[in-house]
């Protein structure tokens, strides 16, 4: 993630609804951009078409995000910085701390994130993108599936560490403090410009760590000592640049599940 703008997202093309269509279902939308001038205020995430929340972004004064909270369900994210990029996010339910995630660089790219759950009974995971899958590589939802302890546990942990080819990604992995480990690896960037490069925000099927867009990722898992693979492919369709409609088709044995992703932007 670049450094320039950390914490500012400022794209070429702003975004302005992402669309979702799940094998054998109609299209929905997905999610919903607010902006003023060149900060985004808010992001509304549906569930079948009706709204399921809203997150809320405050700034400092150098329009970096400080706080992103849900007022609903009284949950929030604080960020700090340092002179890299981000520093550290606080997750807190109801004024209780209950995650944490600390970030380190090499060569100004982020290339460790350590994770702490202080409380396993409570997820982040509401579906659909929330601000933490944003900030992340991976996806979130198989991030907290790794994490195994359940309620009453102490604090678990992972570290997620992350490599890089010039300005893509190349390899992803995520060990846990159970033995749990997740790989990833991702392939056959396209030349075109990914709209959520050096941001905080990836959207769905892309992400912020690459400054282009990958037709391939791979995810294998091992948990108990037994190793599954997941590929993703993905086909893309362009608005000049930027990409206007991604078809992911993720494989498991001999299963094969097809999302496709629309994204609309602002004029």
């Amino acid at each position: 993630m670049g450094c320039e703008k950390e914490g500012v997202y400022n794209p070429g093309k702003k975004i302005r609804r992402i669309s979702e269509q799940p094998q054998g279902e109609a299209k929905q939308i997905s999610q919903e951009w607010s902006w003023n001038k060149n900060l985004l205020q808010k992001v509304d995430y549906f569930s079948k078409n009706q709204l399921y929340y809203t997150e809320n972004y405050k700034y400092d004064d150098k329009n970096r995000v400080i706080k992103v909270d849900d007022y609903e369900n009284g949950d929030y994210y604080d960020i700090s910085y340092n002179d890299n990029g981000y520093n550290k996010i606080d997750y807190y339910w109801n004024n209780k701390l209950v995650e944490s995630y600390s970030f380190q660089y090499t060569d100004k790219k982020v290339s460790k994130i350590s994770c702490t759950w202080f409380d396993n009974s409570k997820s982040q995971v509401k579906g659909n993108g929330s601000f933490i899958d944003f900030l992340f590589p991976v996806d979130m939802k198989l991030l907290e599936m790794g994490n195994s302890k359940s309620k009453g546990d102490d604090a678990s942990t992972a570290t997620v560490s992350i490599k890089y080819n010039a300005n893509n990604l190349s390899e992803v992995e995520v060990l846990y403090d159970n033995g749990n480990i997740y790989r990833y690896s991702y392939e056959d960037f396209d030349k075109y410009l990914n709209p959520f490069y050096s941001s905080f925000s990836h959207g769905t099927g892309l992400t912020s760590y690459s400054q282009n867009n990958h037709a391939k990722a791979i995810v294998r898992t091992t948990i108990n000592d037994n190793t599954v693979n997941f590929t993703t492919d993905r086909e893309f369709t362009y608005d000049g640049k930027y990409p206007l409609e991604i078809v992911s088709k993720t494989s498991y044995s001999d299963y094969t599940y097809r999302t496709t992703t629309s994204y609309e932007y602002l004029k």
